[in-house]
């Protein structure tokens, strides 16, 4: 009756002990799916205060001396695919680097953006979701 006794406490104990280790590996994956979710909130939280310079400007009316100062912030030095892009009646006309955007603020050249015209923004991404593009449109 001893080491029947023994035999049933050592059985009942591998039993309980295989229980412990496979709820904490349950409990490691479980950790695991919440890290990736945090991790992936952040990022696109991330990703919205990165990008709410531009997107302020998506669905609002401005002035074109507004455009003319994006252009100046946040167009790069060499044109790496973001663009701003200007409609008009006689046109539009696209900007990808702050060397063209200088055209814009003098009276005399043809891209010449006046400073009390109002524009309305909207902000285009690609497939990837990044953002590729501003266009403003005059309004008449």
């Amino acid at each position: 009756m001893n080491n029947g006794l023994k035999a049933l406490l050592i059985a009942a104990s591998t039993i309980i002990t295989c229980i412990i280790v496979s709820l904490g590996f349950r409990l490691a994956r479980e950790a695991g799916t919440i890290g990736n979710y945090v991790v992936e909130e952040l990022y696109r939280y991330r990703n919205v205060v990165e990008e709410r310079d531009l997107m302020k400007y998506d669905g609002a009316v401005v002035y074109g001396s507004d455009v003319v100062n994006l252009m100046k912030k946040e167009l790069p030095e060499t044109a790496d695919g973001f663009f701003v892009t200007v409609k008009e009646k006689r046109g539009s006309r696209s900007y990808g680097d702050r060397n063209g955007a200088e055209k814009t603020e003098d009276a005399e050249h043809a891209d010449y953006i006046a400073p009390l015209s109002e524009y309305a923004g909207r902000v285009v991404r690609n497939k990837n979701g990044v953002i590729v593009e501003i266009i403003f449109t005059k309004k008449e």
